[in-house]
């Protein structure tokens, strides 16, 4: 599916959701990503159905995202964005699972198993020792 990036009208009607975000006046660390690339880059997982490991490499790396739509997702920033742009037709379909992985969860162990290693009883712990 092709996905195109937000048009400057688009923008301008989301845009003000994000003046409010908090100014870092601290100077450590990267400075803040601008907020229109990952909106962009959360409207393409969004719209894709991919993961946020294939996000492409135009958009700000894939844990900024996360955790930007983490954000988003909490505080109801996330709808308002979607409902906004549903106005001037935009269509953002949901499709599957939106950045989760598909790895199964490990399987629980067995007491007597560990690491594949497998004792039967403390006896078979040491060396047998002969009787005389």
């Amino acid at each position: 599916m092709v996905f195109d990036d937000l048009r400057d009208n688009e923008w301008a009607l989301v845009e003000a959701l994000f003046c409010a975000e908090p100014a870092r006046n601290e100077r450590r660390g990267r400075p803040r990503v601008e907020a229109r690339a990952v909106v962009n880059a959360v409207l393409w997982v969004l719209s894709t159905g991919e993961g946020w490991s294939k996000l492409p490499g135009r958009y700000p790396s894939p844990p900024t995202c996360r955790r930007r739509f983490d954000e988003w997702q909490a505080d109801g920033t996330l709808v308002e964005i979607v409902q906004r742009l549903g106005t001037c037709g935009r269509q953002i379909s949901l499709r599957g699972r939106i950045g989760t992985s598909t790895v199964k969860p490990p399987a629980p162990r067995s007491p007597d198993r560990l690491r594949g290693a497998f004792w039967t009883n403390p006896e078979s712990w040491r060396a047998p020792v002969k009787m005389a």
